[in-house]
């Protein structure tokens, strides 16, 4: 049998379990858990018959971070509520960017020390530093599923999906800022690799947003591009991929580019496309999202069973490249494991806690994170695609007396089976662990959608209303909220630190808000929002509208032909509107 008929059929069986899965709202085992046990089970049967049918399963570093990653990682962008996901800016900065630094010298310091006492196999700090810069790339896409599922408090689903766009982002940077080290391990060497992390932060979001938005401006200055729909599709992906390569050519990130590019896409040029076009991107970069996640986690099954069927790694599918192995250097150490372990745990804490507890203090009463949230961010930090993709890239070598020890193999054994754990074990425990936190008394279902009424102020935005996407949760406390709103829940109990700071982001707010629709818009497209009653916002929160994508076209297709009768006929506007089975609208008498 031809080995691609094998993964297809992988794929077909995956995508009909998923649905089962998602009909059932099953907690006990995701879509990432399941693509695992499905690869580790094709792992062993192939490990079984001997034969070379890996093939298809050899996940190349270029086919990784070329071909499967950045879709992930631009739907992630293109896909996520903006407005909930800025509000939330505060804590998902302070986690997602120092939280990740934190992280990364916890683990380092923690595997340092451990090989310095001879518990673990030997390796230099940079080596260290190196590992815990890529196991502190958080992955949560089984906890956001059951997240999702339960119906967590809003703020608790939007700072953990912020905290794991953005974190990729910082620590693909500090990957590659640490890859350029080479001297001793001293303070001006560390205070220069946190600076070449922002460094490489600031380089790839300014490369995205030359890129995305000279992509937006031939959108908005070429409006014959509307009339074809497939052009302007295949524009799009292109600037994007763009974007990508051109901050790679420039030694940034291209996957931190990559992100920034699907918020600013969604944000300025998707709102010039025609309705057809909005359609099909978003739902194209949803599937193309999960294919490509579906994969990456049905290789890292088949590599994990191949290693513990052969107890070794000199075969695993995971790199064209191969380096020199010593004993110590191969293979799996399970006091590396623990001691990796270990350290992942202790430097989330060092994470979660104080930082959150910081930012508590600057936040309104509402989006307080209590203790219960702390605790369950902390469990569930899962690792996943990220750390996998750069360990297949791991090329330090480590030099002792004139000998070439690589630790590549252990690396990749330990991060595999961290990536295996922490899916089925603590994704798996996600829905008991909130139970257990008293966080499951929000019952209102995102299931519920209430579909087509027209909208003046957003009938398009797919991204932001879409239930089937990766976005942020839109609930009637945790939506978009009215500035007025925001500065009227500031009681008298509130802080002096939280009014100042809520004053501040209102002030922020406005002044982007006014430069945004005075300046940036008529040159890059965008949705120009009128300023609505405060009293509006608070009744369309109540309500808890969600827009279907369909729903929102049929909506805006509605309003648009209801105006035109009502300036053909006098009494148009007190007759019912009637969409026939051909979508088209007519008055009935």
């Amino acid at each position: 049998m031809d080995s691609s008929l094998v993964l297809l059929g992988l794929l077909i069986l995956l995508v009909l379990v998923s649905l089962g899965l998602d009909s059932y709202r099953c907690t006990l085992l995701s879509k990432s858990g399941l693509a695992l046990l499905v690869g580790g089970i094709a792992g062993v049967v192939l490990a079984a018959l001997h034969t070379d049918a890996t093939a298809p399963f050899q996940l190349h570093h270029s086919i990784f971070f070329d071909v499967l990653l950045p879709p992930i990682i631009y739907e992630a962008g293109f896909s996520v509520e903006r407005t909930t996901f800025f509000r939330n800016f505060g804590a998902v900065l302070a986690t997602a960017i120092w939280g990740t630094l934190i992280s990364a010298c916890a683990t380092g310091l923690t595997l340092y020390f451990a090989s310095s006492c001879g518990w673990i196999p030997s390796i230099d700090w940079v080596e260290a530093f190196l590992f815990g810069a890529l196991l502190s790339a958080v992955d949560p896409v089984a906890t956001l599923a059951v997240f999702q599922k339960l119906n967590v408090p809003p703020v608790l689903f939007n700072v953990v999906f912020g905290e794991s766009v953005l974190n990729d982002a910082v620590a693909i940077a500090l990957y590659k800022a640490l890859s350029l080290t080479t001297s001793g391990m001293t303070f001006p060497v560390l205070a220069l690799v946190v600076c070449q992390t922002f460094g490489i932060l600031v380089g790839s979001i300014c490369v995205s947003m030359l890129v995305t938005l000279l992509g937006s401006a031939i959108f908005v200055h070429i409006p014959a591009l509307r009339a074809y729909p497939a052009y302007e599709i295949l524009l799009c992906v292109c600037v994007s991929w763009t974007t990508y390569f051109a901050a790679e050519c420039c030694a940034f990130s291209g996957i931190v580019a990559l992100f920034f590019s699907g918020i600013l896409t969604s944000h300025y040029h998707y709102h010039v496309m025609s309705p057809v076009s909005q359609l099909v991107v978003h739902h194209t970069l949803e599937t193309a999202s999960f294919v490509s996640e579906t994969l990456v986690y049905v290789f890292v099954g088949v590599a994990t069973a191949l290693v513990l069927c052969s107890n070794t790694v000199t075969s695993l599918p995971l790199s064209n490249h191969h380096h020199p192995s010593d004993s110590e250097g191969g293979g799996i150490s399970w006091s590396f494991l623990g001691w990796t372990t270990l350290s992942l745990f202790v430097g989330r804490a060092l994470n979660v806690f104080p930082l959150l507890s910081v930012t508590n203090y600057l936040r309104c009463n509402q989006d307080t994170l209590t203790v219960p949230m702390m605790v369950v961010m902390w469990l569930t930090g899962l690792r996943g695609a990220v750390a996998v993709a750069l360990v297949t890239d791991w090329s330090y070598v480590q030099h002792q007396d004139d000998v070439i020890i690589d630790h590549k193999q252990l690396m990749v054994t330990t991060t595999l089976f961290l990536v295996i754990g922490t899916t089925w074990v603590v994704g798996g425990l996600t829905g008991p662990l909130l139970n257990v936190c008293g966080l499951l008394e929000h019952s209102r279902s995102i299931d519920n959608v209430i579909v087509p009424t027209a909208s003046d102020d957003d009938p398009l935005d797919i991204p932001s209303s879409s239930p089937s996407a990766t976005p942020s949760r839109p609930e009637p406390d945790q939506n978009v909220t009215p500035v007025g709103r925001r500065m009227s829940s500031l009681d008298e109990s509130t802080t002096d630190g939280t009014r100042t700071c809520a004053t501040i982001r209102v002030a922020t707010y406005q002044m982007w808000h006014a430069f945004d629709d005075t300046y940036m818009k008529p040159l890059f497209g965008g949705r120009c929002k009128p300023m609505r009653n405060h009293r509006d916002d608070d009744d369309d929160e109540d309500k808890g509208v969600v827009m279907h994508p369909a729903g929102a076209i049929l909506s805006a297709t509605i309003s648009r032909k209801k105006s035109k009768l009502d300036t053909t006929s006098s009494d148009a506007a007190t007759r019912p509107l009637v969409v026939d089975s051909d979508g088209l609208s007519s008055s009935s008498s």
